[in-house]
Protein backbone atom coordinates (compact mmCIF):
# COMPACT_ATOMS: atom_id res chain seq x y z
CA UNK A 1 0.00 0.00 0.00
CA UNK A 2 1.00 3.73 -0.90
CA UNK A 3 0.28 6.78 0.87
CA UNK A 4 0.37 9.95 -1.51
CA UNK A 5 0.29 13.19 0.39
CA UNK A 6 -2.00 15.80 -1.33
CA UNK A 7 -0.39 19.02 -3.28
CA UNK A 8 -1.54 22.23 -1.31
CA UNK A 9 -3.52 22.93 -4.79
CA UNK A 10 -5.62 19.57 -4.35
CA UNK A 11 -6.45 20.60 -1.02
CA UNK A 12 -9.76 22.19 0.09
CA UNK A 13 -9.74 25.60 2.12
CA UNK A 14 -10.72 23.82 5.51
CA UNK A 15 -8.05 21.57 4.45
CA UNK A 16 -5.20 24.11 4.24
CA UNK A 17 -6.20 25.93 7.50
CA UNK A 18 -6.39 21.93 9.08
CA UNK A 19 -10.03 23.04 10.51
CA UNK A 20 -13.10 21.13 10.67
CA UNK A 21 -16.30 23.07 8.24
CA UNK A 22 -17.61 23.99 11.38
CA UNK A 23 -15.20 25.83 12.24
CA UNK A 24 -15.71 28.89 14.83
CA UNK A 25 -14.40 32.17 13.33
CA UNK A 26 -12.12 32.20 15.95
CA UNK A 27 -10.55 28.95 15.06
CA UNK A 28 -10.43 29.71 11.77
CA UNK A 29 -8.04 32.79 12.48
CA UNK A 30 -6.09 30.75 14.91
CA UNK A 31 -5.12 28.31 12.01
CA UNK A 32 -4.63 30.88 10.12
CA UNK A 33 -2.19 32.46 12.13
CA UNK A 34 -0.40 28.95 13.19
CA UNK A 35 -0.48 28.47 9.04
CA UNK A 36 0.86 31.68 8.31
CA UNK A 37 4.14 31.35 11.03
CA UNK A 38 5.08 28.13 9.88
CA UNK A 39 5.52 28.92 6.24
CA UNK A 40 6.80 32.47 6.43
CA UNK A 41 10.41 33.40 5.70
CA UNK A 42 12.45 32.65 8.94
CA UNK A 43 10.62 29.26 9.52
CA UNK A 44 11.35 25.68 9.99
CA UNK A 45 9.80 25.45 6.35
CA UNK A 46 12.43 27.95 4.98
CA UNK A 47 14.96 25.78 6.03
CA UNK A 48 14.96 22.83 3.34
CA UNK A 49 11.59 20.89 4.65
CA UNK A 50 9.94 22.75 1.60
CA UNK A 51 11.63 24.82 -1.17
CA UNK A 52 11.21 28.17 -1.85
CA UNK A 53 8.43 27.94 -4.49
CA UNK A 54 6.26 25.61 -2.55
CA UNK A 55 6.49 27.50 0.58
CA UNK A 56 5.27 30.85 -1.69
CA UNK A 57 2.41 28.85 -3.62
CA UNK A 58 1.52 27.70 0.17
CA UNK A 59 1.59 30.98 1.78
CA UNK A 60 -1.30 32.45 -0.81
CA UNK A 61 -3.42 29.83 -0.62
CA UNK A 62 -3.04 30.23 2.82
CA UNK A 63 -4.13 33.59 2.73
CA UNK A 64 -6.61 32.59 0.11
CA UNK A 65 -8.35 30.45 2.21
CA UNK A 66 -8.23 32.41 5.27
CA UNK A 67 -9.58 35.49 2.72
CA UNK A 68 -12.27 33.20 1.92
CA UNK A 69 -13.71 31.65 4.87
CA UNK A 70 -13.21 35.13 7.63
CA UNK A 71 -16.10 36.25 5.52
CA UNK A 72 -18.79 34.98 5.98
CA UNK A 73 -20.76 35.76 2.71
CA UNK A 74 -17.69 34.19 0.33
CA UNK A 75 -17.89 30.93 3.09
CA UNK A 76 -21.60 30.32 2.58
CA UNK A 77 -20.52 30.68 -1.00
CA UNK A 78 -17.74 28.21 -0.98
CA UNK A 79 -19.18 25.64 1.39
CA UNK A 80 -22.20 25.51 -1.60
CA UNK A 81 -19.39 24.84 -4.14
CA UNK A 82 -17.84 22.37 -1.81
CA UNK A 83 -21.13 20.70 -1.14
CA UNK A 84 -21.72 20.39 -5.23
CA UNK A 85 -18.08 19.15 -5.97
CA UNK A 86 -18.57 16.51 -3.09
CA UNK A 87 -21.80 15.52 -4.24
CA UNK A 88 -20.35 14.88 -7.73
CA UNK A 89 -17.40 13.12 -6.30
CA UNK A 90 -20.17 10.64 -4.38
CA UNK A 91 -22.25 9.95 -7.79
CA UNK A 92 -18.94 8.50 -9.49
CA UNK A 93 -18.33 6.40 -6.51
CA UNK A 94 -17.85 2.11 -7.44
CA UNK A 95 -19.04 1.23 -4.73
CA UNK A 96 -23.25 1.45 -3.23
CA UNK A 97 -23.14 4.00 -0.69
CA UNK A 98 -26.87 3.40 0.54
CA UNK A 99 -29.25 0.28 0.41
CA UNK A 100 -32.05 2.55 -0.17
CA UNK A 101 -34.24 0.54 -3.26
CA UNK A 102 -32.06 -2.54 -2.67
CA UNK A 103 -34.36 -5.41 -2.61
CA UNK A 104 -33.10 -9.24 -2.78
CA UNK A 105 -35.66 -11.96 -3.52
CA UNK A 106 -35.81 -15.16 -3.88
CA UNK A 107 -36.17 -16.30 -8.07
CA UNK A 108 -38.01 -18.62 -9.96
CA UNK A 109 -35.00 -21.31 -10.38
CA UNK A 110 -36.97 -23.60 -12.65
CA UNK A 111 -37.69 -20.48 -15.44
CA UNK A 112 -35.06 -18.29 -17.29
CA UNK A 113 -37.91 -16.51 -18.98
CA UNK A 114 -39.33 -15.70 -15.17
CA UNK A 115 -36.02 -14.63 -14.16
CA UNK A 116 -35.63 -12.01 -17.07
CA UNK A 117 -39.33 -11.07 -16.54
CA UNK A 118 -38.67 -9.85 -12.99
CA UNK A 119 -35.29 -7.97 -13.37
CA UNK A 120 -36.81 -6.23 -16.28
CA UNK A 121 -39.80 -4.80 -14.29
CA UNK A 122 -36.59 -4.31 -11.30
CA UNK A 123 -34.99 -1.86 -13.90
CA UNK A 124 -38.30 -0.03 -15.26
CA UNK A 125 -38.94 1.61 -11.97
Amino acid sequence: MTMRIKKTEEMNFYEILNVPPSASQQSIEQAYTVGKNAFEEDSLAHYGLVNQEERERTLRRIEEAFKTLSTPRKRRRYDVKILRIKSEADEDAYFRTTTEKLVIEDTDTGSRAAFWSRLKRLFKS
